[in-house]
């Protein structure tokens, strides 16, 4: 008789958005419609959101964040979506989305972010 490998258990991870990621967000859309139009901001919204909410299923694919320091317990990464970044943390059980910001923004900025 063959025995067959034990099955991995995946723990999803709680998806956590911040007052402060939705704020930041829907400022984005809203230069994204003033600038753009009505579409180009509607699709770049959409392209954020389906990234975010796919985080519990791989939270880890997306790089560190290099101005904030992680720790064994927390790691920061950020979404890259064109000019634009959405920060994230990610604990043993949690996933914390923080904000969106352009990526010109001064890097001391970010550190004021966690």
């Amino acid at each position: 008789m063959v025995k067959k490998p034990p099955i991995k258990k995946v723990f999803k991870k709680s998806l956590i958005i911040t007052p402060l990621y939705t704020q930041k967000l829907l400022e984005t859309a809203n230069y994204g419609y003033e600038m753009f139009g009505a579409k180009v901001s509607d699709n770049f919204i959409s392209k954020v959101e389906n990234m975010v909410m796919a985080l519990p299923k791989m939270p880890y694919i997306h790089p560190k964040n290099r101005f904030i320091k992680s720790s064994e317990k927390k790691e920061y990464r950020n979404i890259l979506v064109e000019k634009y970044a959405v920060l994230y943390s990610v604990t043993q059980s949690t996933i914390r989305v923080i904000t969106i910001y352009h990526t010109s923004i001064n890097p001391k900025t970010i550190e004021n972010f966690r």
